[in-house]
């Protein structure tokens, strides 16, 4: 039997008390451009959006543009993902080396369909329209030393409601910190830092957004892979901060099982998902599930090593 030694009691303790010890609860205020707060990709869905510190693939450009750093090659990355009440979203990225760092692509596409539309009240509405979100980004990543990467995502970002629109510039910082010599990794991010112009006559806030991580990854050599434990503070402006907590465990290098925990938030606690790698192919899955009748997440990911 193997004997966990205190140092690792230490550092999962440490990982519970940065996602559960930063939730607390409360009224928030309200932001425009929710879709920026929703994430992307299967895998970082299924660790329950701990993903600051762990972010190193193509969705580093949305969560930690300082992960990009991390890779050796280039990457494209597609996530499809099913939201509740008609809710859909797009996420495509290129990555690639170039200029002693990595660049990176993205375009995150969000569509709501079915709002009914009115003039007036009435049973009957009018007919229905769609709401579509677009931000598009370049970001750039490099390492600064052996232990410490930094990045950077600028994007434009534009919203239509029916026949109103309105667009803006925004930008995300990160970093990632691996100052010991074990796999015990920090990660900060500020996200959605921008203006947006009016919608008609109603001013746009953007969802600025503070990410704080830590992840730590436990070898196991029986398993030919791992178990890796994370954990994010989410402090997004005018809205309390809240806890992420997420789990994977990778067995021969090949197939990945994850489970994830979010606090401080109304309707969707619990996450879980897989991933099987094989060669250069990615595929992962995500699964939130909606208390309320509201309904399930589905979350498709499929990445490519070029």
């Amino acid at each position: 039997m193997t004997v966990i030694k205190p140092l690792t009691l230490s550092l999962f303790s440490l990982l519970i008390s940065l996602g559960v010890g930063f939730a607390q609860t409360g009224a928030g205020g309200a932001t425009g451009l929710a879709f920026l707060k929703l994430g992307v990709g299967a895998r970082a869905s299924a660790l329950g959006e701990a993903y600051t510190a762990i972010a190193n693939d193509a969705t580093a450009t949305f969560w930690n543009p300082a992960g990009l750093a991390g890779l050796q090659h280039a990457q494209l990355a597609f996530t499809h993902t099913e939201w509740v009440q008609d809710i859909s979203n797009e996420f495509l990225a290129f990555v690639f080396p170039a200029f002693r760092g990595v660049f990176g692509l993205s375009v995150n596409v969000n569509t709501v369909g079915g709002i009914e539309r009115r003039v007036n009240p009435s049973e009957e509405p009018l007919g229905t329209v769609e709401a579509n979100d677009v931000a598009l980004g370049f970001s750039y990543g490099r390492s600064l030393n052996s232990s410490l990467k930094v990045g950077l995502t600028a994007k434009y970002v534009y919203e239509k409601i029916f026949i109103d629109r309105a667009a803006g510039f925004a930008v995300d910082f990160g970093a990632q910190f691996q100052p010991f010599a074990v796999p015990l990794k920090f990660g900060v991010s500020a996200q959605n830092f921008g203006s947006m112009g009016k919608l008609r006559a109603q001013s746009i806030e953007l969802p600025r957004t503070l990410r704080a991580g830590v992840s730590y990854f436990f070898g196991l050599e029986s398993f030919g892979g791992g178990l890796l434990l994370a954990a994010d503070g989410v402090k997004v402006f005018e809205n309390d901060v809240r806890g992420n907590l997420g789990a994977e465990l990778l067995l021969k290098d090949l197939l990945a099982f994850r489970f994830g925990y979010q606090t401080g938030l109304d309707g969707r606690q619990i996450a879980g998902g897989f991933g099987l790698h094989v060669k250069r192919y990615h595929l992962d899955y995500g699964y939130t599930p909606f208390s309320s009748n509201l309904g399930d997440t589905h979350r498709f990911s499929f990445s490519l090593d070029l």
